[in-house]
């Protein structure tokens, strides 16, 4: 929900305001195909890091990969996580935990939550 709100630059509440369950649970299966956020800025660095590196690595070193760029991130974390789903159907699990997410999201914010 956060990550959302600063990608379409509103507060929290304001997005709650005016987004209904529907168009939160479009976002969730968009943000599984197509991550964003700064996660995913600091990777794609990365990438362009470590490939200039690599080009001027001598052929003993050992090659450089984008994790050794990105200092704040454990080695292999959300290394599934953001790994892009690119399927036209949904895993179950997915569609089970999105279900799941969005039943608790409407309990938690029901009186916020315009229809």
């Amino acid at each position: 929900m956060f990550r959302l709100a600063l990608a379409l630059g509103l507060p929290v509440r304001e997005l709650l305001a005016r987004m209904g369950s529907d168009e939160l649970t479009e976002w969730m299966a968009f943000y599984q195909l197509e991550p964003f956020g700064d996660f995913r800025a600091d990777l794609r660095s990365a990438i362009v890091a470590s490939t200039l590196a690599n080009a001027h690595r001598s052929k003993e070193g050992k090659p450089f990969t984008p994790e050794d760029f990105m200092p704040f991130v454990e080695k292999n974390h959300h290394k599934d996580h953001h790994k892009p789903h690119r399927s036209d159907q949904p895993k179950a699990s997915e569609a089970d935990a999105a279900r799941l997410n969005i039943a608790r999201f409407k309990a938690m914010f029901a009186h916020r939550i315009k229809r």
